[in-house]
């Protein structure tokens, strides 16, 4: 389970810090992720999170599996469930097709920091901003 608290970290990997502290702790480049429109290098060491360096700093954290904010489970969770647990998203996003048969909808917490991400009713992916 992946503790997420808004704007500051996922576990003890805070946004902002540095990717000799990732690779301190055991996470590794997915060479093959380099997001060459963003600039972004992508540090995992399973595939329940991802860490997203820019300039050898975190900017953003992905998480895809177990993970709970304030005590409220994401992964899983329809948006009524969701919405009962963190309150209304600030905007709920146009779906984009994430492939040839499958669409995602973004719900942005901008006080929060978060994108929450919805694929068939239910929560797939976390991302957590320092600035949103």
């Amino acid at each position: 389970m992946h503790e997420i608290k808004p704007k500051l970290s996922v576990d003890d990997i805070r946004l902002g810090c540095d990717i000799q502290t990732l690779i301190a702790n055991g996470y590794i480049e997915k060479v093959d992720a380099y997001d060459e429109i963003t600039g972004w290098q992508t540090f995992t060491r399973d595939d329940a999170v991802e860490f997203y360096v820019k300039n050898n700093s975190v900017v953003c954290i992905a998480c895809f599996g177990d993970c709970v904010i304030e005590g409220v489970y994401i992964i899983g969770q329809t948006p009524s469930e969701l919405i009962k647990g963190l309150g209304a998203p600030n905007e709920i996003g146009e779906a984009i097709w994430v492939s040839d048969d499958r669409q995602q909808v973004p719900y942005e917490y901008f006080s929060l920091g978060l994108q929450i991400w919805f694929e068939s009713g239910k929560a797939v992916s976390v991302f957590c901003n320092e600035v949103y």
